[in-house]
């Protein structure tokens, strides 16, 4: 039985931060380390150098002022001011108030005056680093307006003279600029750290979505694929039995057509799944399917003769290079139509008519069909299960891929009628919208 120590996660073993945002928490903020001047140094002595630079000046007693020692309330008062250094991250509002509110007192009871504005600028400095713009404005000019009049009432010294309260003011306004400063940078620094790590997500998501849409193409692809060879292979197997007991050539020939339909699938099976190993093998990596296009138009209807289905095949226009993603669609869209006829048809024999406009290809395919059944019986539910399949779907979501249209219908007569259109105008390049199909397109 295991231990709890068995499921404790061994250090040698444990698990890098893998996202951007966890690498951010485990290594802190870029911001932080690159411009607050004790970012490496320990968290102690963070807090330590502060303290000391508070209280340092206490020590020694000054012509204008006095030291710790000079009073109890001047040893708290400096106490009070070292400990305000320690709030300025937490809460540097809280903190800086303090340090100001013991600056006016320790003036007043004749306290070290420097120790007490060295913690009303670390004061300052943290609140404009840490607050809002307009609420450190307000609190310098506030500090700066009472640390003078602390000067004016308790002083007795030329520090309360016109040169010495610009000082003072002046003093306050620095650490004001550098706290302020010191924020725009890492703000500065956190706005590019943040761009970065958006566009590293951004390049892993779009990675990832073409990964995504470049299976579903696959997908298509094989459906449109096996649909038409299973067809083939169905509709032979049935000749074959029936011509093996009278007939053997014929039920020879029907063989042979099986052995290459089913052939052609595991060869087509084969390559997509070597398509799908090479995309998982590299991760976010792209591998392309092949791509079939009108081009190879040619050998499709070579196959389909074979399988039995006749198909009298039609050009109007002039045959012209397509955009790839038209040339692809259409070499679909041609496929699943033939395989419906061939499904469908009554009489194994379908008519394809390409027609090469201006601005688009127009593809229909027509085939006879039997009577509709009566409604309400076997056959009309088995027929209207077969016309509401996934080919159709495919279809129809290949040709809105290229902001195409798609009809396909009974009728008029005893025929189904399926027409494509497809808009050839170059992606970005405005062009006028396809004429309206003459085939009852909506």
């Amino acid at each position: 039985m295991l231990s709890q120590r068995d499921h404790e996660p061994d250090s040698r073993t444990r698990r890098a931060p893998a996202t951007p945002s966890e690498r951010r928490q485990h290594e802190g903020d870029p911001a932080e380390r690159s411009f607050s001047p004790l970012a490496r140094l320990p968290l102690w002595l963070r807090h330590v150098i502060p303290v000391l630079l508070v209280l340092g000046p206490s020590i020694a007693r000054t012509d204008f002022s006095g030291n710790f020692a000079s009073s109890p309330a001047a040893a708290l008062l400096v106490l009070v001011s070292a400990g305000s250094v320690l709030l300025r991250r937490r809460a540097p509002l809280l903190g800086a108030s303090a340090a100001v509110i013991a600056c006016v007192l320790g003036v007043a009871v004749d306290g070290p005056v420097i120790s007490y504005l060295i913690a009303v600028l670390i004061g300052v400095f943290a609140v404009a680093r840490w607050l809002p713009r307009r609420t450190s404005l307000l609190f310098s000019g506030a500090t700066a307006l009472l640390l003078a009049a602390a000067t004016l009432a308790f002083v007795n010294s030329p520090w309360n003279d016109a040169r010495a309260m610009v000082q003072l003011a002046a003093f306050v306004g620095f650490a004001t600029a550098a706290g302020d400063a010191n924020r725009s940078h890492a703000a500065y620094i956190r706005g590019i750290t943040d761009r970065a790590r958006r566009a590293e997500e951004t390049k892993e998501s779009e990675a990832l979505r073409r990964v995504a849409e470049e299976r579903l193409r696959i997908a298509r692809d094989l459906h449109d694929l096996l649909a038409h060879q299973i067809a083939v292979i169905n509709l032979h197997s049935s000749v074959a039995s029936q011509a093996l007991p009278d007939r053997p050539d014929d039920a020879e020939k029907s063989l042979a057509t099986i052995r290459e339909a089913a052939r052609s699938v595991l060869g087509e099976i084969g390559s997509l799944l070597n398509v799908l190993r090479a995309t998982d093998a590299g991760a976010t990596g792209l591998a392309t399917a092949p791509v079939a296009g009108l081009a190879d138009l040619e050998a499709l209807l070579i196959d389909f003769e074979r399988s039995g289905l006749q198909v009298d095949h039609r050009v109007a226009g002039t045959p012209r290079p397509l955009p790839a993603a038209v040339d692809m669609v259409a070499f679909r869209v041609v496929q699943e139509a033939l395989t419906n006829a061939h499904k469908h048809g009554a009489d194994h024999s379908a008519l394809l008519h390409l027609d090469y406009q201006a601005d688009a290809v127009e593809i229909t395919v027509t085939n006879t069909v039997a009577a509709p059944p009566r409604p309400g019986s076997a056959a009309a539910e088995t027929a209207a299960s077969a016309g509401a399949g996934h080919g159709l779907l495919g279809a129809r979501e290949r040709v809105g891929s290229v902001a195409g249209r798609l009809t396909a219908a009974r009728g008029p007569g005893p025929v189904f009628r399926f027409t494509a259109l497809l808009p050839t105008n170059e992606p970005g390049v405005p062009g006028p919208l396809p004429r309206s199909s003459t085939n009852g397109a909506p």
